[in-house]
């Protein structure tokens, strides 16, 4: 585990987007990254690797590089997974994800929400900015979509998971409903995938 990226810039502007998901989401997870050369990921774990947190984002290296190749605002495209992965700690903070994969055979609902989370997360960006390049979040969660349906690690296929991110764009953007009304809203929209 490493706390830093390497790029002591990159390192403090991100450090800024974390603490604006920390005041939005109500969590304050520890940040790592780590060596997913071999798989190319980020996650949340309940696993608490920093004193009195809500948990752990561990940020792969691979797919940081992989983000910031990403071709319109790849700084976007981190935050982005940034903001997917708190709303997980969030979910497991809340037991959130007990309720999205009650009787389920797959992640997707979970996954879904995170992306709701995520689009929620732009929204709120794109308010406060009106040049925050939101359909970065968007763009990303579609691309990282899969069509392994039966498999219990299924995050949703592309136009699903870009759905969930403009949904949850829109809840912040245009209905400017509060954060916990966006997580309910959230949840009932992932029950219905």
């Amino acid at each position: 585990m490493l706390p830093s990226s390497g790029d002591r810039d990159f390192d403090f502007a991100l450090a800024m987007t974390l603490s604006k998901l920390t005041d939005i989401f109500g969590v304050l997870p520890g940040f790592r990254y780590f060596d997913d050369s071999r798989a190319p990921n980020a996650l949340a774990t309940t696993r608490q690797l920093a004193a009195r947190s809500d948990g752990t984002v561990l940020f792969g290296l691979t797919y940081l590089k992989r983000a910031m190749r990403w071709p319109q605002h790849p700084d976007a495209a981190v935050a982005a997974i940034c903001a997917h992965e708190f709303a997980h700690i969030m979910q497991f903070k809340n037991d959130i994800h007990l309720r999205l994969r009650d009787g389920q055979s797959t992640v997707k609902r979970v996954e879904l929400h995170a992306d709701f989370l995520s689009g929620y997360f732009a929204g709120l960006r794109k308010r406060a900015r009106p040049d925050f390049p939101a359909q970065v979040f968007v763009d990303w969660s579609r691309n990282v979509g899969d069509y392994q349906t039966h498999h219990r690690n299924h995050h949703g296929t592309p136009r699903q998971r870009a759905e969930a991110a403009v949904r949850g764009f829109e809840t912040a953007y245009r209905d400017r409903l509060a954060f916990s009304e966006a997580v309910e809203k959230g949840i009932r929209w992932a029950e219905t995938m």
